[in-house]
């Protein structure tokens, strides 16, 4: 009994070690492999689902231990993620067990559990987009941690997620540590019943078809001509603690203002300047259309606007900063990004649609307001979502126009929502903004630029990052990291930096931006029909 619990914990540490700050990818094909020894092992309930439990608890607690980092506050978050997302491990368990149960290997149980319940964790419990209709759509959910992150760097594997995205290459992972952990299974004296030999043999064989299969693709998707040039960019970041931004002081303003400088100065000329979230100090203050404001808001609108114009940034600038708007009868707050033009003209407003929670509103608010003691603020903070898919447009000094969408901070990690900008109008490239000055260096940084990569091949679209503390840097449409501000991802961290270089353009198509998450819906269809025969099976 002791061994299956070793077993678990084993398979936890293994995981974590799969991602940073060890970054040892190869480790995700065989991270699960004595975690899935629990499948068929004879013992009582409790005890394997405790096992189970307690395998997703040590990869949770360890890797999400830099959340802590962001505030004293945010030990309870790391404490309520540790405690929470092992569930996700105790359920797909279950799900492995209900469909081997069905005689299916490993090799497809795995892979089909574990990608659908990473889109079930990526949405969970109100940013499911079939739930726009019903009225109780609201973009959240935790989109870190998927098996296929383990694979960033695994540039020939990882071109697949312009099929299926990045769901495709988790099914990729989890197919090969099904695979392997049936056939150590089938090896031991006296085994369980399992899956029919040539059905063994038919989903190995499939397993080593997908691989080959990918890897193929990948080749095939990699040797085309060199991307057309872009327009040249530069990606300004500070290295301002959080508790410094907090106060929004001189700090804050005399780096990125320097910063600023430095760019429009630099040699070659860039043709956009792009800001880290919320890194302006002041607020964007405006009045939407057809709207009557208290004339103390009016005023400060229109303070805003001849502020921006008495001092022009220079080049066009996309601006990170908190917009404050009059609709409705009332001021709201949101998280922006704002386009000027050289002269100070708006161009532009993105408002961020996927809101962190506790970082930016409070949940339940109203009806639980007890759980404002969970935030790293002692003021109401709350930000409203955005609603608008916005498209930047912006003019070269040769005439030659370019079309832009923002990713706000962790918007990056959501999977539905860059590839809405490649359907309908696509736009040129992408641009991540982000404020990771909260995590002070730790393995949070390093994390994030690797989920960013994977939007630029499920687009075909280059992403250029601006991070406050890093990691800032320009990713092309292959996922290769083609700009950094320090010598590498590391040495790009909590430094100050301008990261300056032309965007590499791509012509190609997505078939995940058109087709969406048809990976995780296929999967999602196979485990249903697979429960609905386990239970009239049994019933």
């Amino acid at each position: 009994m002791l061994r299956m619990f070793l077993l678990a914990v084993v398979s936890g540490v293994l995981l974590w070690a799969a991602f940073f700050p060890l970054d040892l990818g190869f480790l995700g094909f065989v991270a699960l492999v004595p975690w899935l020894a629990l499948v068929r092992a004879d013992m009582p309930r409790r005890q394997r689902y405790l096992a189970a439990y307690l395998g997703g608890f040590v990869f949770s607690a360890l890797a999400t231990q830099w959340v802590r980092v962001a505030h004293p506050m945010m030990y309870a978050s790391w404490a309520a993620l540790s405690l929470v997302l092992p569930l996700f491990w105790v359920l797909a368990l279950d799900l492995i067990r209900r469909l081997d149960q069905l005689r299916l290997p490993l090799a497809v149980a795995v892979p089909v559990v574990w990608v659908a319940l990473e889109y079930l964790r990526m949405h969970f419990p109100t940013g499911f987009p079939f739930l726009k209709p019903l009225g109780f759509y609201q973009m959240v959910g935790f989109g870190w941690y998927f098996l296929g992150y383990t694979q960033h760097a695994n540039l020939w594997l990882i071109q697949i997620a312009d099929l299926g995205g990045v769901y495709a290459v988790s099914f990729v992972v989890g197919a090969v540590n099904g695979a392997i952990a049936d056939w150590l299974w089938r090896r031991r004296p006296n085994p369980a019943p399992t899956p029919p030999a040539r059905m063994h043999a038919f989903a190995t064989a499939g397993v080593v078809v997908l691989v080959v299969g990918s890897l193929i693709y990948g080749f095939v998707r990699l040797a085309h001509p060199p991307f057309m040039p872009g327009p040249r960019v530069a990606a300004i970041q500070g290295s301002v603690p959080q508790y410094e931004k907090n106060l929004k002081g001189v700090s804050l303003a005399e780096v990125y203002r320097s910063l600023h400088r430095q760019a429009v100065g630099s040699l070659p000329k860039p043709d956009l300047i792009v800001w880290p979230e919320t890194c302006f100090a002041d607020d964007w203050v405006e009045v939407a259309p057809g709207e009557v404001p208290p004339e103390k808001f009016a005023q400060l609108a229109r303070e805003c606007q001849v502020w921006f114009r008495e001092h022009p940034v220079g080049i066009p600038t996309l601006l990170g900063l908190n917009g404050l708007e009059w609709e409705g009868g009332r001021a709201w707050k949101y998280n922006s990004a704002v386009l000027l033009t050289a002269q100070g003209e708006k161009l532009g407003r993105y408002d961020k649609m996927h809101l962190v929670p506790f970082g930016e509103y409070v949940p339940f608010k109203e009806t639980l307001p007890w759980m404002s003691t969970f935030t790293p603020y002692t003021h109401d903070y709350s930000c409203r979502p955005g609603e608008k898919w916005t498209r930047f447009r912006f003019d070269r000094a040769d005439g030659q126009s370019f079309r832009f969408a923002c990713l706000i901070c962790y918007e990056d990690s959501d999977t539905y929502i860059a590839r809405q900008y490649v359907t309908d109008e696509p736009v040129d490239f992408l641009v991540n903004i982000s404020n990771d000055g909260w995590f002070d260096g730790t393995e949070e940084h390093e994390q994030h630029l690797a989920i960013c990569r994977f939007r630029a091949v499920e687009t075909r679209r280059s992403v250029v990052r601006a991070v406050n503390m890093g990691i800032s840097a320009v990713i092309d449409p292959d996922s290769r990291v083609v700009a950094l501000p320090g010598e590498s991802w590391a040495a790009s961290k909590k430094i100050e930096g301008v990261v300056s270089a032309v965007v590499p353009l791509d012509g190609r198509r997505s078939w995940y931006a058109t087709a969406g998450d048809w990976v995780a819906a296929s999967c999602w269809a196979v485990l249903l029909l697979g429960l609905v025969k386990s239970r009239f099976r049994h019933g």
